[in-house]
C-alpha cells in the first residue's frame, strides 16, 4: 500500500495506474486492492468526479482508495441485458430524452453510509423529471438527489466478476440504507469452469442474483450452468427461457416513488398513466446467463 500526502490525487493515481498495479490479473483473492491510503474524502471525490478511465471501479473506505472491480465483457454483458429490460416499458415512439424511465450507467451519488464519499452503481434506474422533478434542495434534501441535483436513483444494479460476493452484498446493503432506493439487484458471476455441461457447449459458470427491496424479504436465484461447487444444476436449473422460477419481478412503480414531505410542503407531481405504473419489470435470468456465456472466454 502506498501512502500519500498533499499531491493532487488525480495525478498520483494516474501515475500509480502505470507503475504500481499488480503485474498479474486481479481476482477475488486480490480484491479489494488497496491502491493508495491517507486520502481525504474531498480528494477522493475530486478524483472520482474527474477520472476518465472506466477500466477500474474504485471505492473509498477509511482513507484508503481500493480497486474493487475491473471491467470485463461479462460485466458489460449483464449491464446491457438489464438496460434492455428496464427500458422495455418505455413507449417505443418516445425518444430517450423524453422516456419516463431513465437508465444510466455509473451516475455518482452520495454514499448512504454518510461518510461523505461518492459512490456509483453499475446501473441506475430513475424517473424522468416530468414525473419526479429535481429536488428543491440538493443532497441531502429532502428529497435526496445525486451529486448533480437530479432525482436519486430508485433502482440500483451492481455486478461483480472479480469483486467478492461478500463485498457485493455489503455494497447492495449500503444502498438499501437510502429509503428512496426501492430495489437493489446484485449479480455475482463466479470464476469460469473448464467443464461444458450445457447445450451451447460453452464453458460452465456459476452465477447468483440477489434482490433486495424495501419492506420485502430478500430473494436469491442461482442461475448458472453449474452450482458454485461445479456440480451440474440438473433439471431444476436455469435451462431455458421463460421459466417462472428464474424471472425477477420488480414493480415499475418503484421508479416513480416520490412521497409527500409535509415538513417542507413537498407534494409529488401526477404519476405516469396506470398502464405504466401497474406494469412489472420481468428480468429473465436465462437471457442474462446466455449473454454471459456468449461474451466470456471460449
Amino acid at each position: 500500500m502506498i501512502k500519500m500526502g498533499k499531491p493532487n490525487l488525480h495525478k498520483v493515481l494516474k501515475a500509480l495506474e502505470r507503475i504500481h498495479l499488480p503485474k498479474n490479473p486481479l481476482n477475488e483473492t486480490s480484491l479489494p486492492y488497496p491502491l493508495v491510503s491517507g486520502v481525504s474524502v474531498h480528494d477522493y471525490n475530486s478524483f472520482i468526479e474527474n477520472q476518465e478511465s472506466s477500466v477500474y471501479k474504485f471505492e473509498y473506505k477509511n482513507g484508503t482508495v481500493n480497486i474493487v472491480e475491473m471491467s470485463s465483457p461479462e460485466h458489460e454483458a449483464v449491464a446491457d441485458v438489464l438496460r434492455y429490460y428496464f427500458c422495455a416499458h418505455n413507449p417505443p415512439a418516445i425518444t430517450p430524452p423524453n422516456a419516463p424511465i431513465q437508465v444510466s450507467g455509473t451516475p455518482l451519488h452520495h454514499s448512504p453510509a454518510r461518510d461523505g464519499a461518492r459512490i456509483s452503481p453499475d446501473l441506475a434506474v430513475y424517473p424522468h423529471p416530468n414525473f419526479v422533478p429535481a429536488p428543491p434542495v440538493l443532497h441531502p434534501g429532502p428529497p435526496p438527489s445525486d451529486i448533480r441535483g437530479n432525482p436519486h436513483a430508485r433502482i440500483i444494479c451492481e455486478v461483480a466478476v472479480s469483486q467478492t460476493s461478500s463485498d457485493l452484498k455489503d455494497k447492495c446493503r449500503r444502498w438499501k440504507r437510502q429509503s428512496y432506493v426501492r430495489s437493489i439487484l446484485g449479480i455475482k458471476i463466479y470464476q469460469i469452469c473448464d467443464s461444458r455441461n450445457n447445450p451451447q457447449g460453452a464453458r460452465d459458470r456459476s452465477i447468483k442474483a440477489t434482490l433486495w427491496r424495501q419492506g420485502v424479504q430478500k430473494q436469491t436465484w442461482r442461475f448458472g450452468t453449474v452450482n458454485k461447487d461445479g456440480t451440474p444444476t440438473g433439471a431444476t436449473g436455469c435451462n431455458g427461457p421463460n421459466d417462472p422460477n428464474y424471472i425477477i419481478a420488480i414493480p415499475v412503480s418503484d421508479v416513480f416513488y416520490d412521497p409527500v414531505i409535509p415538513a417542507i410542503g413537498y407534494a409529488p407531481l401526477p404519476p405516469p398513466p396506470p398502464a405504466l405504473m401497474n406494469a412489472i419489470f420481468r428480468i429473465d435470468l436465462y437471457e442474462v446467463q446466455q449473454m454471459i456465456l456468449m461474451r466470456q472466454q471460449k
